[in-house]
Parts: C-alpha cells; structure tokens; sequence
C-alpha cells in the first residue's frame, strides 16, 4: 500500500512538470487595426498661448477674477497694460536687461572682524540676567 501511495505521488510530480510547458503552436496572425483618423502629432495648429505667448482675452480675464495671482492672470494683466489686445500685438516677448545674481555678488574673503593685535572689533554685548527675568 505504501509503494502504491509513493508511486503516486512521484507520478504527479513528475507529470507537473511535464504540463508546466506548453506545446509550441503557430502564433496567431496579427491583424493591424485600421485607424481613419491619422495621428496628428506635431501638425496641430499653434495654441493663441503659443503663438502670442499670452492667454486669450477672455480667459485670462475669467483666471484674473478667480485667482489675479497665478501666471495666466499676471500675464494677461501686463499684457492689458501694454495694449497689447487692444492693438492686435503680435508676439511680445520681454527683455531684461540687468546684471545676473552671480556677476552682482562680490567674490572674494570676508573682510575681517578682528583688529590686527586679536582683539575683537566689536564689544561684547552685556546681557543683564536679572533684567531679562532669567535667573541663573
């Protein structure tokens, strides 16, 4: 009984591992689906932001009115300010012309604190510690 047993159970092992490939069919032939409309990628006509680099008039209006701090309402106010909607402006793009962070920060040692002989050049500040409530 127990041989008959064992050899079941090596049986079903070993048929497992059998089954665990499955046979090599033909795969199926791959059918393309048709698509009437084409993918349009990069041949979609500009946006008005892209092409006057500035929100449309009413709708940097409506964002002016619902939050006048985000970027669509700023820029649509400057460009209110320029006339540049009222005028039929083309492309505005602004040019500052100022001196960058890094060429304005003077480079080189901190100037020194200190007198040539060690002694501070500033006083220390005398703190009166029965003035400030602290008691030692």
């Amino acid at each position: 009984m127990r041989s008959a047993i064992l050899s079941l159970v090596v049986l079903v092992g070993m048929s497992t591992s059998a089954a665990a490939h499955h046979p090599l069919w033909p795969a199926p032939p791959i059918w393309y689906r048709f698509e009437p409309i084409p993918p349009l990628g990069n041949h979609l006509p500009w946006s008005h932001r892209q092409r006057l680099n500035r929100p449309t008039y009413l709708g940097g209006k409506i964002a002016f009115l619902i939050e006048p701090s985000s970027q669509e309402a700023m820029s649509w106010h400057e460009n209110v300010h320029r006339g540049a909607y009222r005028r039929h402006a083309g492309r505005i793009e602004p040019m500052y012309f100022y001196p960058k962070p890094w060429e304005v920060l003077t480079a080189g040692p901190r100037t020194p604190r200190a007198s040539d002989d060690g002694e501070a050049g500033l006083p220390a500040p005398q703190i009166d510690i029965q003035a400030s409530g602290q008691m030692p």
